[in-house]
């Protein structure tokens, strides 16, 4: 599996779990950022974000965002905090 998979993979999960009944999960989210972060290079190197990743990227924010609202205050600020992270995460990797 290549990074771009793995972190893909990652993000639908961590997506799950915030629209469980579990909610926020603090390993996942950890992981989604680290591979994200480990992208870094990659795009920069190539000056482009492949397809698959940039899909994700246009519906990140707002999936996440989403899911906080059916959980109870304290769960739904950690997910609000998650989104806006792995949003400026995003941002960032994508930046010169």
């Amino acid at each position: 599996m290549d990074n771009c998979q793995a972190f893909i993979e990652a993000f639908l999960d961590f997506d799950e779990t915030t629209r469980s009944n579990e909610g926020f999960n603090e390993e996942k989210f950890k992981k989604v950022c680290n591979l994200l972060l480990d992208l870094k290079p990659q795009f920069q190197r190539n000056k482009s974000v492949p397809v698959d990743v940039a899909n994700v990227f246009v519906d990140l924010y707002s999936a996440v965002e989403s899911s906080a609202h059916r959980h109870n205050e304290e769960m739904k600020q950690k997910i609000l905090y998650a989104a806006d992270e792995l949003a400026a995460i995003a941002r960032d990797v994508t930046q010169k």
